[in-house]
């Protein structure tokens, strides 16, 4: 291979310029928040936690497009009508500038189009490491996927949908998550820096290209978000297609392009740009990087409650006794009113099976990991008053069910508990702790 060599642009031909301009509005256009409702969202939610200063630069790194959240992530019509729309701006562009600079010297039409090419050239590149830096943190330091809970793990595997059947598969395995975390890192490292952009960009596509696969074939519900990284990442490519042919198919010398970073006479300007790039990869990589990792430390998640439950009650309890109304009814799979078994996590989650049917929530939003993408139990945060010796349970997918529930345990590892439930009726249930071991966590601390 030859050495590097600068890039001036391609001979530029009409169609060179349309497309140039095309995803320049497309790239502005999915990185700038043009939703109103992304101004009225609450920043102190979603991925954050109370002790993380500046918990909206997540908001920002997760802003999506319009096209992005309808039809549940795979709204690929949206996505090509906006690029469409993109075309057509591009297309009014060129005609508006071929009017007003009719008169101006081709030369000079070829050194606008480098210059503006050049811009678009760091908008990509930002906008794929403002994204992919905080899938790769939250994998380096693992609080994206975390490991299944009891209650997950005592959930039947055809209760699963098949997306999150997936994210509980790659949770199992901190170490291949740390991987990817540092792969994805690493690529977004690259691509910061022009002299290993295009390395970047193809670590990035190997990402990506699978990523978009498993999205597709699991159905997860975030496909076009990674499509639209993807194409980000094969734009940075693209400046040098002949060159990767001619290295590729016809095993011929090619020197891949270098470009230039922007000519800046003023002092200040280029320390300003310094100051800029330096500021961001502090906030976005090392920042980020350091209370996400206060956070994998605390032992909490993005997708799991923060809230600490009661830690001696962590475990899973059989319903020895189960009472409505104060009559008995006896277990049966089928039946919708009796609970077959409880779950007390660590956080302060109660889960619940019972064989009643159930709506299948798909939006992996945050803090939902619990009941997004499977059925059979029911998620109740609690509050615990442990003077009174009262349970305030709220459902977690619907948080106007509430139950109040007092506690004993007569005996270690049995509990008794009796109360009012949603539909108003009084319930008491007595539970037996069972000691269960989970082939998935023999190496790790989850509770029994």
């Amino acid at each position: 291979m030859g050495t590097l060599s600068d890039f001036g642009g391609p001979q530029w031909k009409w169609y060179h310029r349309l497309l140039l301009r095309t995803f320049i509005v497309y790239a502005a256009i999915t990185v700038i928040p043009l939703v109103p409702s992304f101004y009225g969202q609450d920043f102190d939610a979603g991925f954050s936690v109370v002790n993380y200063p500046w918990r909206w630069l997540d908001v920002i790194s997760q802003n999506n497009p319009w096209f992005f959240s309808n039809h549940e992530g795979k709204n690929y019509g949206g996505w090509f009508v906006t690029v469409l729309l993109c075309f057509i701006a591009g297309t009014v562009w060129l005609l508006i500038e071929k009017r007003i600079h009719s008169d101006k010297n081709v030369l000079d039409l070829h050194t606008d189009d480098s210059r503006l090419y050049n811009w678009f050239f760091i908008l990509v590149r930002y906008q794929v490491a403002l994204r992919m830096s905080w899938f790769a943190i939250a994998k380096v330091f693992p609080v994206q996927m975390p490991f299944p809970t009891i209650s997950q793990l005592n959930t039947n595997l055809g209760d699963f949908t098949p997306g999150k059947l997936y994210w509980l598969t790659t949770g199992v395995s901190p170490f291949f998550e740390v991987f990817a975390g540092i792969f994805e890192l690493t690529a977004t490292v690259l691509i910061l820096f022009r002299r290993t952009a295009t390395l970047g960009a193809l670590m990035m596509i190997a990402i990506l290209l699978p990523i978009w696969f498993v999205n597709i074939g699991y159905d997860a519900g975030v496909e076009l978000a990674s499509l639209h990284l993807l194409l980000l990442s094969l734009l940075l490519l693209a400046k040098d297609a002949d060159k990767f042919w001619r290295l590729l198919i016809q095993h011929r010398e090619a020197a891949i392009s270098y470009v230039l970073p922007p000519a800046i006479q003023q002092q200040w300007k280029r320390a300003g740009r310094i100051v800029l790039k330096t500021g961001f990869i502090f906030v976005f990589l090392f920042y980020r990087g350091y209370h996400y990792e206060k956070l994998y430390a605390a032992g909490k998640t993005f997708k799991l409650p923060l809230d600490v439950g009661i830690q001696s009650f962590t475990g899973l309890y059989n319903v020895d006794e189960f009472r409505v109304n104060n009559r008995v009814i006896s277990y049966a799979p089928d039946d919708t009113l009796r609970w077959q078994n409880v779950v007390f996590e660590k956080f302060n989650t109660i889960s619940i099976k019972v064989g009643k049917p159930f709506k299948v929530y798909t939006q992996n939003k945050i803090r939902t990991t619990e009941y997004y993408g499977n059925i059979g139990r029911l998620f109740y945060g609690y509050e615990a008053d442990t003077v009174k010796q009262i349970l305030t349970l709220r459902n977690r997918a619907d948080t106007s069910q509430k139950l109040l529930l007092s506690y004993s345990w007569p005996s270690p590892g049995h509990f008794i508990l009796k109360g009012i439930d949603e539909r108003k009726d009084s319930v008491y249930v007595k539970l037996t702790r069972v000691a269960k071991q989970y082939p998935l966590a023999l190496k790790r601390n989850i509770g029994n």
